[in-house]
């Protein structure tokens, strides 16, 4: 018993013994974070610790001038020069960056600043806080291959401080770098109608025509432009964006800066802009709305009067029923007395209040009839008064909701003129640019200019030979292998009319719909148009029930089709054959126009002239060139267009001429006729052997 007691006691010891230990060791590593953590924060102390609310102003070298930005009111403004734009979030952030910055490593008692740049730092950053403290940060030598800067505070080189090189880089740029920059202004290109570019290289004008077409001018002449590539340039516009800002307010005197006083070149557009219409047509329109409110309200008042007359005389009606009434209760009175109490109607009753007495069967039927009456009179009444309230607020809604409509902004399309001039280069890569005479300069990339600058009118040029749509030949003269051909287009015009019921017809009637046919380019419909090209459709119910049902209505419709047909030299010419020569003629398109002057001492192997339905005349000629290309010659204008293509519409031709099947059929002749004639001449030699023999 006393060996167990001595055991138990040892290992109560022994757990006290470990308890304590844990104690003690869980301590240790508490004391031991702690410093750490205490040691951590004496290797990176903070340093600077200045709250953006306190800010009232921050000094700092920018393109070796010292500027100042401080406080007004809740914006910034730059002390010299209080109409500079500043950039309000700009300088929010170069403020907000001394809220707390740490020091990475801390070496004291430095005795040669120079070592670290500070004699002559790279900048200086002067804070003055709301309550006149100030705070002095110079910035010196940076690191490279740690990424880390020295700098000092207040002056005070014995003490310098090591952070990371990126703390102080929101200090850096220049000037205009804190400047709210301006927008380029935006160009819906859809709206753009011209585009001018004068410059010292190259001038031209790109600009719509009244029928929405491209043109371009360039060396006094006028010719269609290139639809895709107008469209093109004017859609560069919605990606021009400034580069960098300049001057914010730049004097005449000093354009020459910029190359601004005779610029390199000035770029025009013509567009226009959607904006809301003027207040004073708001106005206007305000006013007539109350005058149709009080319109309103006048046939209401009206309305309402005539109501209050209506139920005036319902109870003059109702008085005059009371008396007779009365007069009926002493008839009824007599008559109760002279049949001792037996109930029986009044016949002398008024012919008005015979069925309200009918259907009451007792002493009071006329008493009862007369209450009748007045419920009725008064029920018709009120029905009346509940119609127009209901008939008032629907109105009134309708006039909220036109209210509402009204309310909204109107807008109508303006002109406007977008002017650019442009300048000399700039060390960012682009050109300075001046827009709509604004003191602003900004630069744009030349990469945006270049769309428009360097160009010529050769450039948009229109490269479609010959175009015009087989709805408006007239004639078509052609010369090709010697000989001449004539085309002639005639058009037979017809019209179908079809009535259309509209009424006293059943819902599954059918009715014909003629519709118009329109002859494609090239796509001439043969035969009777009028009978191809009707449609037939079902009248709806909701039809129905628009039409009128007193009487019976009918409506006559019409269309007019136009059917080409065509004859060479005055013989029937296949449609379809015709066609697919005419579209290839009309669609051919040119790899590239010449410049120079072209001459050809051949004659052209097809001369093809256009008639319109106007008389006007255009011809194309189309010549060998090189082994590549056709020269296409019309006005003197030299189109090179693809060998093959060409090739392709000479073939077409012969199928137009029938020169094409006599060919082919020859072709096929001919292997027999060289059979033939090989027959021939080994005959001849067998008998000539003979005649030796």
């Amino acid at each position: 018993m006393k060996k167990k007691s001595v055991n138990l006691i040892t290992a109560v010891g022994v757990l006290v013994v470990l308890s304590g230990a844990y104690v003690g060791v869980k301590a240790y590593v508490a004391k031991q974070e702690a410093a750490d953590t205490e040691s951590a924060e004496e290797e990176n102390p903070e340093i600077i610790s200045i709250a953006s609310a306190d800010v009232k102003s921050i000094k700092f070298v920018i393109d070796k001038k010292e500027v100042t930005f401080e406080k007004d009111g809740d914006s910034w403004v730059k002390s010299d020069e209080t109409g500079f734009p500043v950039d309000q979030d700009k300088i929010d952030t170069l403020v907000s960056s001394l809220n707390s910055i740490k020091a990475e490593r801390t070496l004291e008692n430095v005795e040669d600043a120079s070592e670290y740049e500070l004699d002559q730092p790279d900048n200086t950053i002067t804070v003055t806080t709301e309550d006149g403290e100030t705070t002095v940060i110079q910035l010196g030598m940076e690191n490279d291959s740690t990424s880390q800067e020295y700098i000092d505070l207040n002056k005070d080189s014995s003490t310098v401080y090591v952070v990371s090189n990126s703390t102080f880089s929101s200090f850096e740029g220049t000037l205009y770098d804190f400047a709210k920059s301006g927008v380029f202004p935006t160009v819906d290109s859809s709206t753009v109608s011209k585009i001018s570019v004068d410059g010292k290289d190259s001038s031209y004008v790109v600009e719509k025509d009244k029928n929405n077409f491209w043109n371009i001018t360039g060396d006094g002449e006028t010719e269609k432009a290139d639809s895709a590539k107008a469209t093109s340039l004017a859609s560069t516009l919605s990606s021009v964006a400034y580069a960098s800002y300049v001057n914010y307010n730049c004097a005449e005197d000093e354009l020459s800066q910029y190359g601004l006083d005779k610029p390199y070149a000035e770029i025009t557009v013509d567009y226009q802009e959607k904006v809301e219409k003027e207040s004073t047509d708001d106005e206007n329109e305000a006013e007539n709305g109350d005058e149709e409110v009080s319109e309103a309200s006048g046939d209401e008042n009206q309305a309402d009067e005539n109501a209050d007359s209506e139920t005036d005389g319902s109870e003059s009606l109702d008085e005059d029923a009371d008396s007779e009434t009365d007069g009926n209760e002493s008839s009824d009175e007599d008559a109760d007395s002279e049949t001792d109490g037996n109930e029986s109607l009044d016949e002398d009753v008024d012919v008005a209040d015979t069925e309200d007495s009918e259907a009451v069967e007792n002493e009071n039927t006329d008493e009862t009839a007369d209450d009748n009456v007045e419920a009725e009179d008064t029920d018709v009444t009120e029905s009346d008064d509940e119609a127009g309230v209901e008939t008032a607020d629907t109105e009134s809604a309708e006039s909220s909701e036109d209210a509402e409509e009204d309310s909204e902004p109107e807008t109508e399309m303006v002109d406007r003129e977008l002017v650019i001039q442009v300048g000399d280069q700039s060390s960012d890569g682009g050109r300075y640019v001046r827009v709509n005479d604004s003191n602003e300069i900004y630069t744009i990339s030349e990469d945006s200019l270049d769309t428009f600058l360097g160009k010529t009118n050769a450039d948009f040029w229109d490269l479609t030979v010959s175009y015009l749509s087989a709805n408006n030949l007239d004639t078509l003269d052609v010369n090709y292998g010697g000989e001449d051909y004539i085309v002639n287009v005639s058009r037979e015009t017809s019209e179908d009319e079809n009535v259309e019921t509209s009424n006293n017809e059943t819902e599954d009637e059918d009715t014909t719909d003629s519709t118009s046919s329109d002859v494609a380019d090239g796509n001439d419909v043969e035969g009777n148009a009028a009978d191809d090209n009707t449609s037939s459709g079902d009248l709806t119910g909701e039809d129905t029930e628009n039409t009128d049902d007193s009487s019976s209505t009918a409506s006559t419709t019409s269309s007019t089709s136009v059917t080409l047909s065509y004859t060479l030299n005055g013989k029937d010419l296949d449609s379809t054959t015709f066609t697919t020569f005419y579209n290839k003629l009309i669609n051919m398109t040119a790899q590239k126009r010449l410049t120079d002057e072209f001459k050809s001492n051949a004659d052209p192997e097809m001369t093809v002239k256009f008639t319109d339905i106007d008389g006007n005349e255009m011809e194309v000629e189309y010549y060998s060139y090189d082994t590549n290309y056709y020269a296409a010659v019309i006005n003197k204008k030299v189109y090179l267009v693809n060998k093959m293509t060409v090739k392709e519409l000479f073939q077409a031709f012969e199928s137009v001429t029938g020169e094409k099947e006599k060919n082919e059929s020859a072709e096929t002749a001919d292997p027999e006729t060289n059979v033939s004639t090989d027959n021939a001449e080994t005959e001849t030699t067998e008998t000539s052997e003979d005649v030796e023999e």
